[in-house]
């Protein structure tokens, strides 16, 4: 059995713990044309990742690099969070649909969101923790332009599919949607830290309250970070 715990003879205590910055995340996968409402941090590796309609590259199983999460919609019994902000990185599963107006509109191949399409779901998807079993109220609840992008890499395409014939020229036009700069800085953090203590129901959910997002034209993936502090196992 681990020792948590040492009685000094002064009779005061002395607590043993691990706290580590780690960020725990989850992802979900959406078709452009599905009604939007999953909830992550519900599965582990493993296990069917969340998917609204039959988003491009249909189903499969998540991986280690779609979640970091111990159990299935709830904390480990053996660990606890301390979490000081959310936020996410986005991705296209398919190219956007192709134009041939002169001139050509603004234009992505997947890994890359357009940037209509990444305001369209901050407009209308929101992001919510939920901690405790039963529990209908949200721990922290706001649309999804709410949160900046802390983290993520820069994506671009080969550019092949973004080449339209104009006349005798061809243009390429790149639509690159951002959440703002990937930086800490732009990591939106809360007044107060939600602690969650071990064994304890917790999930995100993602819905959108119109339904079916409106003018999409890309299949896409969020991969949602909870930041914050984790208490590991002491043995």
């Amino acid at each position: 059995m681990a020792i948590k715990e040492i009685r000094l003879p002064d009779g005061s205590a002395v607590q043993i713990d691990e706290w580590l910055h780690w960020p725990a995340f989850s992802t979900f996968e959406a078709s452009k044309t599905a009604a939007l409402d999953l909830r992550i941090f519900s599965y582990v590796v493993g296990g069917q990742l969340p998917q609204s309609g039959t988003p491009a590259g249909g189903r499969r199983s998540a991986t280690i690099t779609d979640t970091n999460w111990t159990s299935r919609s709830r904390v480990n019994h053996d660990e606890s969070y301390l979490f000081y902000s959310m936020t996410y990185e986005h991705f296209a599963l398919e190219n956007n649909e192709p134009y041939t107006t002169d001139p050509a509109d603004l234009q992505a191949t997947q890994p890359v969101l357009t940037g209509t399409n990444l305001r369209l779901l901050q407009q209308h998807v929101m992001l919510e923790l939920f901690v405790g079993a039963g529990i209908s109220k949200p721990q922290a609840s706001a649309p999804l332009s709410y949160y900046g992008q802390g983290v993520g890499a820069q994506a671009y395409g080969s550019g092949d599919a973004l080449t339209i014939a104009q006349g005798a020229a061809t243009q390429l036009n790149l639509n690159y949607g951002t959440a703002g700069p990937v930086s800490p800085r732009n990591q939106r953090t809360w007044a107060l830290p939600i602690n969650i203590a071990p064994d304890r129901v917790a999930f995100a959910r993602l819905h959108s309250p119109i339904g079916v997002v409106p003018d999409l034209d890309q299949d896409y993936s969020l991969r949602v970070y909870a930041d914050g502090l984790k208490r590991r196992p002491v043995a």
